[in-house]
């Protein structure tokens, strides 16, 4: 019998059934996805007339090329008309990312359905408030009293909003797209003025790509077709296989393979030579997006493993290789950028006034990678091709950089090296993020700082909370408990600060009244500055929400209408809403909207018209649509030329409406979006900055970074004298292609919670050897910040003294033990570096040798 059940077939849709666009809600590629939604008493058939799909099938699909139709793309939910519907959401044939193709996550998104008949029947459906060490289900209206009422009452003691902290996400995706981030902005950016805000992922409200944007390049600057196009591909600390497997698979595999030749021919300039492509990969460890094309075309790919920290180090070398071979055009250097900032950038990195060989040296003993490769890296990315055609090369990057030491530097270096090589703005180019979801941001401008050169750093939020600073913390579709640096401590701060209040809260009896409760309150925050009341918006309950006082039940993808634009393409498209919401959450924009006009009633009521008006922002929206169209009134007219595209905000959809989306489908359009000036038609941006770069001059900015000056103090002690025999082992941490982001759905997925019963840790086989550690043991990692329990998984991925350890599951968090270091430009954290000890548990508990592989994952010969 299986572990999970099994179906001999499907429901067929019928014709008649209702037909929705809509985009994959989980990583950065966005592929397409068809849903149709019927009564559960209804059905199609085989005949091509008699079901929604249009074709025969009394007949075997093609192979690999045909409509996929599996048991994970069907569920069963139940509609607000109390009536049960099939939904079955399958590749669309027609999405230009995917052209009907699937990831093992997209393939699942039916399994993320709300269904009665499933883990994610555990999904919030209502609010519910803590009453003691119970949560209890409370009205809307109660719900939103009791949280205006505590703005209110801390904003009228404070006079500011400066004790009122945030977390929420920026982006698209996962059912939170440009309608809910506008929605957002708005209530606390425009209405209240919230300083003490961060990102679902970090603990400031910071960029994690300033350094590229401060130059003039936005990261999402790159086309799909790009990826098909290029002579190299270099992912710089992006394991695209596993956490943009699309992109990869259809898109840079075929490149590899050379699938794209005819492509590059067509692109290409007249008499340019067009080869299958290159494929370089700069990682500390030898991730399966490396032994994939490895094993596929061995002589076309090249590894690079850096020490930690080392590459923006590792890009200054290869750019010094360039320059000494002259894989430049100075003509277009001197026309596109900056000469007089490039001198600094000669001088400060590419160190001219030092030897070649000195300098490689030099290079080589930092980075840990030989010269030998670092110039056969060089030669790939740069060297010209045969009739002094310039190379095209793709650079993606990804955590491996954004989250690495010297954030700010880090990202420079790799756009300084695209820039020096030309190798932006043309097909087959750009240098940017892969990105880890869509994306889809707007908002009014945010009273934070920027990076250290334009007012900041912003202030970092979490030592702001763990400090015993702040009064209110509002915690929106993210789980900090998880995600955030130094995790074990700020875990352990904030459910210390909460169950102050909790128990004043509850010494005298709980109040009977939200007027009471809100009073109470208050009257226990100004009384213990150490207590802290927290309010949770999400989907699930997360471990985050177990603390809160407050938890607000959130619509989820597909649940309502939004917007969002994929990394690869910036390509904007409508995701459909195809099914209710379970029992009453509700938009997040909605929560916002509604939060907001409570407040205003509380202004109102004292007089206070003026004050009031701000925050009924939302009056006037009725739909996903109206906030859809107010967010577009953020963004600067978008009537340029094709040459001007570069003075437009990167994801500008201004005159975009939900009937031109629903028109385009699939096709959707790539922002920035212009109006052209001759037509008057709203026109997409393939690529950008191919005439101007994006600042005030139109040229690029170069910027000298610091010079290698070791590890920051919160790593750096685990490297002096007897600690670093105490903790001798380098950790690095990442995603997995079988687990999105917190875990938030897996857990909740039975053919996923199977596979995946415990985080795991990647060690080598000699470091394991000498530990008596096999794959599936249990093991525990510990250093000065904290300790986590991981299985084992023994593989070559990982060189000898370093371990990767999964970033987040239920049942463990490698934050744990991630130091609070952030870089000091830009308060963004080094999530992937730190050091550690490793002690064995104990051998494979029964329930993971029955469910849970052990096979080396980067193995696929």
């Amino acid at each position: 019998m299986a572990i999970v059940p099994r179906f001999d077939q499907l429901p067929i849709p019928p014709a008649n059934a209702a037909e929705y666009n809509t985009v994959c809600q989980f990583c950065n590629v966005g592929c397409g996805y068809k849903v149709y939604v019927w009564p559960v008493d209804e059905s199609g058939d085989v005949a091509a007339t008699t079901n929604a799909f249009k074709l025969d099938l009394s007949k075997p699909q093609p192979a690999l090329a045909g409509q996929s139709y599996t048991e994970t793309m069907h569920s069963i939910t139940v509609g607000k008309d109390g009536r049960q519907y099939h939904v079955v959401i399958v590749p669309a044939m027609n999405s230009p990312i995917n052209q009907g193709n699937y990831s093992y996550r997209g393939g699942a998104n039916a399994l993320t359905v709300w269904s009665l008949d499933r883990g994610t029947q555990d999904r919030l459906t209502y609010p519910l408030l803590r009453v003691g060490d119970q949560f209890q289900a409370i009205t809307w209206q109660d719900a939103l009293a009791l949280i205006a009422g505590v703005i209110k009452g801390i904003r009228d003691r404070d006079k500011n909003d400066d004790n009122i902290a945030v977390k929420c996400y920026d982006h698209g995706g996962s059912g939170a797209g440009f309608e809910d981030n506008y929605g957002a902005g708005k209530l606390f950016f425009d209405a209240l003025s919230v300083k003490h805000i961060a990102i679902h992922n970090r603990p400031a409200y910071n960029s994690e790509v300033w350094g590229s944007r401060e130059r003039g390049v936005h990261e999402l600057n790159y086309d799909y077709s790009d990826a098909r196009l290029a002579d190299t591909v270099v992912l710089w600390g992006a394991n695209s296989y596993e956490t943009a497997t699309i992109l990869y698979t259809q898109h840079i595999l075929a490149n590899i393979q050379g699938a794209t030749v005819a492509e590059k021919r067509k692109a290409f300039d007249q008499g340019e030579p067009a080869e299958p492509g290159y494929l370089i990969v700069i990682d500390p460890r030898k991730t399966s997006s490396y032994t994939v094309a490895e094993t596929v075309a061995s002589n076309q790919v090249l590894l690079l493993q850096p020490n930690f920290g080392t590459d923006y180090i590792l890009a200054h070398a290869i750019a010094r290789v360039v320059w000494e071979r002259s894989y430049y055009d100075l003509d277009y250097l001197k026309a596109r950028t900056d000469m007089k900032l490039f001198e600094e950038y000669k001088q400060k990195n590419l160190k001219l006034d030092k030897k070649y060989a000195d300098f490689m040296a030099e290079a080589e003993r930092i980075t840990g990678v030989p010269k030998a490769k670092i110039e056969q890296a060089a030669d790939w990315i740069a060297k010209p091709k045969a009739g002094k055609f310039k190379r095209r090369t793709l650079t993606i990057y990804e955590k491996g950089i954004i989250w690495n030491m010297k954030n700010y530097d880090q990202v420079a270096a790799l756009v300084q090296l695209a820039v020096l090589t030309h190798n932006i703005g043309r097909p087959g180019t750009g240098c940017g993020r892969q990105g880890g979801h869509q994306e889809g941001y707007v908002r009014p401008p945010a009273p934070t700082p920027g990076s250290i050169y334009n007012g900041g750093p912003p202030v970092n939020v979490d030592k702001f909370l763990i400090g015993g600073k702040g009064k209110f913390y509002w915690v929106i579709a993210n789980d900090p408990y998880l995600s955030t640096p130094n995790n074990q401590i700020f875990r352990k701060r904030i459910h210390e600060r909460t169950t102050k209040l909790t128990k004043a809260l509850g010494e005298s009896g709980e109040a009977a009244t939200i007027q009471g409760r809100i009073d109470a309150i208050l009257k226990a925050l100004y009384s213990d500055p150490d207590a802290l009341f927290m309010v949770v918006q999400d989907i699930y309950m997360t471990e985050t929400a177990r603390d809160a006082h407050l938890i607000l039940p959130a619509a989820g993808w597909g649940e309502a209408n939004d917007t969002s634009i994929n990394c690869n393409s910036r390509l904007l498209r409508l995701y459909e809403k195809f099914m209710d919401p379970p029992g009453e959450a509700k938009p997040d924009w909605e929560i916002f909207k509604l939060v907001g006009e409570e407040i205003a009633k509380l202004y109102r009521a004292a007089k206070q018209n003026d004050v009031a008006a701000k925050f009924e922002f939302g009056k006037n929206w009725k739909t996903d649509e109206d906030v859809f169209l107010a967010g577009a009134q953020e963004f600067k007219d978008n009537q340029v030329s094709e040459e001007d595209e570069a003075t437009l905000e990167a994801e500008n959809y201004k005159g975009v409406t939900y009937a031109f989306l629903k028109q385009k489908g699939q096709e959707g359009i790539r922002t920035p979006v212009r109006r052209d000036p001759k037509t008057k038609n709203l026109v997409g941006t393939l690529r950008r900055y191919t005439s101007k770069f994006g600042t005030a001059d139109g040229k690029f900015k170069w910027y000298a970074t610091d010079n290698w000056e070791g590890y920051p103090a919160e790593v750096a002690k685990y490297l002096d004298g007897t600690k670093a025999k105490e903790y001798p082992f380098w950790v690095t941490t990442g995603r997995i292609q079988h687990l999105w982001q917190s875990t938030y759905h897996d857990r909740h997925l039975p053919e996923r919670e199977i596979a995946n019963p415990l985080p795991y840790a990647e060690i080598n086989p000699d470091d394991a050897k000498k530990l008596n550690i096999q794959s599936g043991d249990l093991i525990e990692i510990y250093n000065e910040e904290g300790n986590a329990i991981y299985m084992a998984y023994v593989t070559d991925a990982v060189k000898p003294g370093t371990i990767f350890m999964v970033m987040y599951h239920w049942r463990g968090t490698s934050n744990s033990l991630v130091s609070g270091y952030t870089d000091s430009k830009t308060t963004i954290p080094w999530y992937k570096g730190t050091r550690a000890n490793i002690r064995k548990v104990g051998n494979p508990p029964t329930f993971i040798q029955l469910t849970a592989s052990t096979l080396q994952q980067n193995k696929f010969n």
